[in-house]
């Protein structure tokens, strides 16, 4: 049976307020941290791009400056003329390191689920 309201909706007598289950808040709470990871990523990735974009100029001006020429070695022991210091090559591989830590928790870093586990308790079984 349903009612009307006083501001024009219908509405069922008997609805009732649906608690989440356990499982629903456990969902919800493993969205949340996926959400998180995704977010995470996505800046360090933007920090990283940012920060190449402004440190390779950076670098090419220094190291022009300093070996006295445009590159034709990198070299961080000698200083002949065309030696350039590779500091910005060790800058971005761990930068990228990150970036790449951060890209599989979020994107390939997932939990357990109980399917996951009674899939490989069958699998245990017929092992045996």
């Amino acid at each position: 049976m349903t009612t009307v309201s006083t501001n024009g909706r219908v509405a069922a007598e008997d609805s009732q307020e649906i608690a989440p289950s356990l499982e629903d808040k456990a969902l919800r709470k493993l969205a949340g941290q996926h959400l998180e990871n995704i977010r995470k990523f996505k800046r360090y990735l933007s920090v990283y791009l940012i920060s190449m974009l402004v440190l390779t100029p950076i670098w090419v001006i220094t190291q022009y400056e300093q070996a006295d020429g445009w590159l034709q070695h990198l070299s961080s022991r000698s200083r002949y003329p065309g030696d350039w210091d590779p500091w910005l090559i060790w800058v971005g591989l761990i930068g990228a390191f990150i970036v790449a830590l951060a890209g599989y928790r979020a994107y390939f870093d997932r939990p357990e689920t109980e399917a996951d586990i009674e899939r490989e308790v069958e699998r245990l079984k017929t092992t045996r």
